[in-house]
């Protein structure tokens, strides 16, 4: 089932960097706002790489980016998805950013069953202490922790 949503996703990108492409936006001022969401998401996938490298993936990681969120790479992967609405202005970009965006969403879901089964009650806890993608809720939860 991963792979199939992985190959969806894959399928969805593409055509909207095709269409993107094809039919450059129309209203500059929401492309501005379609490079700004990029950037964050980029940042946030840019974030979750740099922590991976530095604490490795042989234990659950629950500091840096991964103290807020607990997939920063697929929130990002999201909310860079999202910025193609803006980018593409066009129906065909929006059902395909719809579709990509489900298809980070349950991959996340399938990650969370994966990383259970490989460190089993270590990252139970930290499911309890860091919400999925919810970045609100993770930096109130993250600076409560540091307050204790």
């Amino acid at each position: 089932m991963r792979l199939v949503l992985m190959v969806i996703l894959g399928v969805a990108f593409l055509l909207n960097i095709v269409v993107i492409n094809l039919f450059p936006p129309t209203i500059q001022e929401l492309a501005v706002v379609g490079y700004t969401i990029l950037g964050i998401g980029a940042l946030f996938f840019i974030l979750s790489v740099y922590t991976l490298r530095r604490k490795g993936i042989s234990n659950v990681v629950d500091s840096g980016i991964y103290g807020v969120v607990r997939h920063p790479m697929y929130l990002g992967g999201i909310v860079m998805f999202f910025s193609h609405i803006f980018l593409g202005q066009n129906w065909i970009v929006t059902i395909s950013t719809i579709v990509g965006i489900a298809c980070c969403y349950l991959i996340m879901l399938s990650e969370d069953q994966r990383n259970i089964e490989k460190f089993g009650e270590e990252y139970r806890l930290y499911m309890q202490s860091v919400p999925r993608m919810n970045l609100l809720m993770g930096i109130v939860k993250s600076l409560m922790r540091r307050r204790r």
